[in-house]
């Protein structure tokens, strides 16, 4: 214990431990106002990137009228609400992609239903059978 008090002769002390601030009501204004002002630089860039993605979707909606217009090709139509929400229940093609019994066939299901029945049965064969 004397070594440590010669190594260390007080302990540290943390910054802002002992000291209590108290808030002024100026300081809480201050502190109001910067926030509404950061929450407004906030709203104002997300209005800028709007805009600006806004902008490259015009520019690539009239590119690709033009080559349209050229290859005399119909425009494709834009999905409706039922369309969009199907395309979100689909999988998004990572990973394995695991059939559900509905999208079988009957010769499928028979397999799966053998497959299980016989699983069954051996499990229930090494659980009576011990080698000695």
């Amino acid at each position: 214990m004397m070594m440590l008090k010669m190594m260390m002769p007080s302990m540290p002390k943390m910054p802002g431990g002992d000291e209590k601030k108290e808030e002024t009501a100026e300081s809480k204004e201050e502190a109001a106002e910067q926030e509404r002002l950061r929450q407004a630089a906030i709203k104002e860039k997300e209005k800028e990137r709007r805009e600006h993605y806004q902008k490259q979707r015009d520019v690539a909606k009239s590119e690709r009228s033009k080559i349209r217009e050229k290859y005399k090709l119909d425009a494709t139509p834009e999905p409706s609400d039922e369309e969009e929400e199907s395309e979100d229940d689909e999988d998004d093609g990572f990973g394995s992609s695991k059939k559900k019994d509905e999208d079988l066939d009957p010769a499928a299901k028979a397999k799966a239903l053998a497959e299980k029945q016989m699983n069954e049965a051996m499990a229930m064969a090494q659980g009576k059978c011990v080698l000695q």
